[in-house]
């Protein structure tokens, strides 16, 4: 790895709505002297992501909403070359739902301290995006997964997260919701899913998988039992 290639130090700040520190990779102290330094209060606003560079220091702010609670994500960069892969946007630019990088984000140490609240996990994955590549094109498939992500947008809460986990996989996150309360959004995103793509002559038909858990540090144990209630389905449609 060249010089280039490194960065002295990477901060990462996690403020509550009202600005109090919830996370940070380095003590209080420090951490308040950054954000009086770099006049981040000030730049906190409805508007973000945003990203700005001061000379040996790159800022990258962000706002989420997890279980209905706001947070400011805060990535300071000291003494940095620049570069175009710095910046963590949040935001799905095909569906407009949360991206991986958010859930990585969502999973690490830093994010999932603070969701304390049992959740339902989703995992959908379209079944017909490669047959319908096929037929009618790549710009079709954009369509499709666009589709689904404004029928996952249409059906769950604000509280609640959807985002696009990559390709044609997605995932929601139910809060305080159970596994019958998810077959029933499951069942409303079908139905939205027909009715936005009707219209484009589309037959947009997916699978789901569901499981529960108490905590984000199990996610990786939660997202294979909801792996394999997905494959499930899959194997019942191919009988």
């Amino acid at each position: 790895m060249s010089k280039g290639d490194k960065h002295r130090e990477i901060v990462h700040i996690v403020l509550d709505k009202r600005c109090n520190i919830e996370y940070t990779s380095i003590d209080n102290q420090n951490a308040i002297s950054y954000i009086e330094k770099l006049k981040i209060l000030q730049r906190l606003s409805d508007d973000l992501p945003i990203q700005y560079d001061l000379g040996d220091c790159y800022v990258n702010l962000d706002k989420v909403n997890i279980a209905n609670k706001v947070y400011y994500l805060i990535t300071i960069i000291e003494e940095y070359d620049k570069c175009t892969d710095c910046s963590r946007v949040f935001i799905d630019k095909v569906t407009g739902l949360y991206n991986r990088n958010y859930w990585e984000r969502l999973i690490n140490d830093e994010m999932s301290n603070l969701v304390a609240e049992n959740f339902t996990l989703i995992i959908i994955d379209v079944d017909n995006l490669k047959g319908i590549n096929d037929i009618y094109g790549h710009t079709a498939g954009d369509k499709v997964i666009e589709i689904v992500g404004e029928g996952i947008k249409k059906c769950i809460r604000k509280s609640d997260v959807g985002l696009r986990y990559g390709g044609d996989e997605f995932i929601i996150l139910l809060f305080k919701q159970d596994r019958n309360i998810a077959y029933k959004v499951i069942e409303r995103i079908r139905g939205e899913i027909h009715r936005l793509s009707v219209s484009y002559g589309l037959n947009i038909q997916f699978s789901a998988g569901i499981a529960y858990s108490n905590s984000l540090k199990n996610m990786a144990d939660t997202m294979t039992m909801a792996d394999k209630d997905l494959y499930r389905e899959k194997g019942l449609k191919n009988r």
